[in-house]
């Protein structure tokens, strides 16, 4: 018993240190795993974060784009859409989880998108069209842009990215720009013809007719005017619709004055016709103007006034201010305006009777360069007219 003490405690002992070593290393494994699991935690925890910061960007981006934008699987259904795809086919986008998942044709109603679509999910290759839609009567033009969407080192196709942008502004801007062109090759054709045909007649003639050659030259003369003044008119409209042209500062001006001017400007062509100009305007009057731009628009209104009126009749011009508009008004007695010309009276080339405009030297250009004035000043150009009864155009300026 007394030899066996000792090995006894000394088998304690073993045992105790191998508990202690065994303890020490359990609490060292059990730090470095927690430590671990913290640091995955952690990391999990930014990952996340940040997949949910970058696709709230994403989602920031796509819906800050002016081109809607739209994402397909292979079977053409939604998978992401942004606000601006929802508000061109009048849908709200704050029900977006509602439609994922939705058939495209279903969302879009419009074959040719989901053609275009189906075309690119087909080729494997981008593709691009353009597609008209009515929206609430009104023509849209749409530029659409499809690709495939490919992941993977396989490049598999995983559907497809539809990008539409809207166009009908450009489109309409090429329409205007093409009858403009084709409105002034039409206009300067005629007086070209005539001039080249009576100074062919002049040359081919033997000259000893002068009452015929001076016929012949005065005819001439008209046309050479009548071309002069439709590439000033151009010349000046290209001036009113380019926003980097320089002009001087807009200044306080009495407007009494600039009426007169203007006035003076068109008696000539009211002489010829008998008619009198009445003004009404108070002295004091002022407004911040382009004073020659200002002068004008009012010769453009009181030509326009007299060019239809009848002989022995009255123009009238009259300005005022009411509340924070400046208010001139150029009336007349004349032939009136038929309803269904006041919605085009302002645009380019638009004349209501052009075998009379034509005979009176009109390029169809004046009423055009009043509204481009009357924008410039921040204003709007207006008319009211009935058929057989004179007509009023108005120019309203904020002062």
């Amino acid at each position: 018993m007394v030899n066996a003490l000792p090995f006894l405690i000394g088998a304690l002992l073993l045992i105790l240190g191998l508990y202690l070593l065994f303890r020490r290393f359990s609490l060292s494994f059990e730090a470095k795993y927690k430590a671990g699991l913290d640091q995955l935690s952690r990391l999990l925890k930014e990952q996340t974060e940040e997949a949910v910061s970058e696709g709230r960007r994403l989602a920031l981006i796509l819906n800050s784009m002016t081109e809607g934008v739209v994402a397909l699987d292979n079977s053409l259904h939604i998978t992401l859409v942004n606000s601006r795809f929802c508000s061109l086919f009048g849908v709200d986008y704050s029900a977006e989880n509602s439609f994922r998942g939705a058939s495209f044709l279903e969302f879009t109603g419009s074959a040719e998108l989901e053609a275009a679509a189906r075309q690119v999910l087909s080729e494997g290759q981008p593709a691009q069209t353009i597609i008209r839609r009515y929206v609430s009567g009104t023509e849209q033009h749409y530029q659409v842009f499809a690709a495939p969407l490919k992941t993977g080192a396989s490049g598999e196709s995983q559907g497809a990215v539809v990008v539409l942008g809207d166009i009908s502004r450009l489109m309409k801007l090429e329409l205007i720009r093409k009858d403009f062109a084709a409105n002034v090759s039409h206009e300067l054709r005629t007086p070209i013809q005539i001039v080249k045909g009576f100074t062919e007649n002049i040359l081919d003639s033997s000259l000893d007719d002068k009452e015929q050659t001076r016929r012949f030259m005065e005819i001439i003369r008209k046309n050479i005017n009548t071309m002069e003044n439709l590439t000033t008119d151009l010349l000046t409209l290209v001036s009113l619709e380019d926003e980097s042209a320089a002009r001087p500062a807009m200044e306080e001006t009495l407007l009494a004055p600039l009426i007169a001017e203007a006035v003076g400007m068109a008696e000539i062509a009211a002489r010829k016709k008998d008619i009198s100009i009445e003004c009404s305007c108070p002295p004091d009057l002022s407004a911040k103007l382009y004073g020659p731009l200002f002068i004008q628009a009012l010769i453009n209104l009181l030509d326009n006034g007299i060019k239809y009126s009848d002989p022995l009749s009255q123009v009238r011009i009259s300005a005022a201010r009411k509340e924070n508009e400046l208010i001139i008004e150029v009336s007349d007695n004349g032939i009136g305006i038929p309803a269904e010309a006041m919605g085009r009276l302002f645009e380019r080339f638009y004349r209501v009777d052009r075998s009379r405009s034509r005979s009176e030297g009109g390029t169809g250009l004046g009423l055009a360069i009043v509204r481009h004035i009357a924008m410039l000043h921040r204003g709007t150009a207006e008319v009211e007219s009935h058929a057989g009864e004179g007509s009023v155009f108005r120019l309203k300026l904020p002062c």
